[in-house]
């Protein structure tokens, strides 16, 4: 069995500390980010594509969920399904590096509307 120095012990704690502290700020950074687009998402809805209602759920309104591959999810009241096409790409063109789904309020089953009414926020 191949036997560690301490010192050697010591640095690879150290950098792994220092990896863990970057992580962590790195995350931090996207989920503020992807707040940010939720929002902007919210208003490209309402005001280019008639959306009534704009509400976030999922991994970003909780936040010990969210981690580096968490995209964002929107549920819509009153998208025109003939436009849905179209709302979702503007939404993709806001962002490259966060994905998203978002659901029309009216298609989804019971199970996910009760879910975003009840843990979803408004924007």
């Amino acid at each position: 069995m191949m036997q560690i120095s301490d010192e050697k012990m010591a640095a690879y704690k150290a950098t792994a500390r220092r990896c863990s502290v970057l992580e962590k700020q790195i995350l931090f950074r996207r989920y503020r980010h992807a707040w940010e687009l939720a929002r902007q998402m919210s208003d490209l809805l309402k005001e280019r594509f008639g959306a009534s209602r704009v509400v976030v759920f999922g991994s970003l309104v909780r936040k010990e969920l969210f981690h580096r591959r968490s995209d964002v999810d929107l549920a819509v009241w009153d998208l025109d399904e003939n436009i849905y096409y179209r709302a979702v790409g503007q939404l993709l063109y806001l962002d490259s590096e966060i994905s998203m789904d978002l659901v029309r309020i009216e298609e989804a089953s019971d199970s996910l509307r009760s879910r975003i009414e009840k843990e979803g926020k408004v924007l």
